[in-house]
């Protein structure tokens, strides 16, 4: 079995993937953390809390992050759109503010920070520690200035984020990295065994309205609940992003289900992959340096450049049906 630690920003499709670390015999969740990203901090926090009492595991600690990123909003020019928050119209909303599910009345927030989490837990772990992080990477980033030795006890970090052929929130960015540029420079640069699922392997791995009633019927709470999250999501990307008739892309979801079956995840190559800090048009842009341009760089990462989507489909299906 091996432990992972998540770092969300939970709307709909960190919920899935949280509910996919769950559902599975293969992965134990040590501790989540939240961050700023599709919502703010109260928001995600929120929703992780709520899911987690939803379905009865109450037991994974759940601790606060960073409300902000590092600097991305400190220019008001910048980022003014950060922190998110209630901004889209209706139609296209796929993550909305709440997740759809009760409130949480049980299940509360640590009293550590997730930064202090971090720096703890991996300097007193016993055995190396995976990291999924699958919102923007502040919390990670911010523990590795205060303490880079932690890095020492990382197994791997799975990262959804970045993006090689188009961007979902400018041109060329993807919103993970767009909304705290500088936190994934320093992640990529940290010399961690890295693995990036990028929006190339999440856009080919969407799943469709007839797949998400399959795994509705699977009648299990997580079948229930990723089968309405994913409907939602259909319909916003139908409005504002279409990617196919009647499909939606589950980001999150598939880095952790490469961490059950590596094979869901395809053309995966070792690359050095940057980040653009500039500020200007291509800020947040990933820089993958597929044509080895950079001499003097060996590769940071394996760069998962597309994936099996009858594969990802069925492992999600299973994975949600499992418990």
């Amino acid at each position: 079995m091996r432990k992972i630690i998540m770092d969300v920003d939970t709307g709909t499709d960190d919920a899935i993937a949280i509910m996919c670390a769950l559902q599975t015999e293969e992965l134990e969740v040590l501790g989540i953390c939240t961050v700023n990203g599709n919502r703010g901090i109260t928001y995600t926090t929120e929703n992780t809390l709520r899911l987690l009492e939803y379905l009865g595991r109450e037991e994974i600690p759940v601790y606060k992050g960073c409300a902000l990123p590092m600097v991305s909003t400190l220019p008001k020019w910048r980022r003014p759109e950060i922190p998110y928050g209630g901004k889209e119209f209706k139609a296209q909303e796929v993550h909305g503010d709440w997740l759809d599910l009760p409130h949480s009345v049980n299940k509360k927030v640590e009293d550590m920070d997730a930064v202090s989490y971090y720096i703890k837990t991996l300097t007193e772990t016993k055995e190396k520690i995976t990291l999924v992080p699958v919102g923007p990477l502040t919390n990670l980033a911010i523990a590795m200035r205060a303490k880079p030795e932690i890095v020492e006890n990382i197994e791997e970090i799975v990262i959804m984020g970045a993006a090689y052929a188009y961007g979902n929130i400018t041109a060329t960015a993807e919103f993970n990295w767009w909304c705290d540029p500088e936190a994934a420079k320093i992640v990529m640069d940290c010399g961690a065994k890295i693995t990036i699922v990028p929006l190339d392997a999440t856009h080919k791995a969407l799943v469709s309205g007839k797949e998400a009633d399959e795994i509705l019927a699977g009648g299990t709470k997580a079948c229930l609940a990723a089968g309405d999250f994913i409907k939602r999501r259909i319909r916003g990307y139908a409005v504002f992003q279409p990617v196919g008739e009647d499909m939606t892309p589950v980001h999150d979801a598939l880095a952790v289900l490469y961490l059950i079956d590596k094979s869901v995840c395809e053309d995966v190559k070792p690359m050095y992959v940057d980040v653009d800090c500039g500020m200007g048009a291509s800020d947040g842009m990933s820089i993958v340096d597929v044509d080895h341009r950079y001499e003097d760089k060996e590769p940071n990462c394996d760069f998962a450049f597309s994936a099996n989507r009858e594969k990802f489909v069925e492992l999600l299906t299973k994975t949600l049906k499992a418990r």
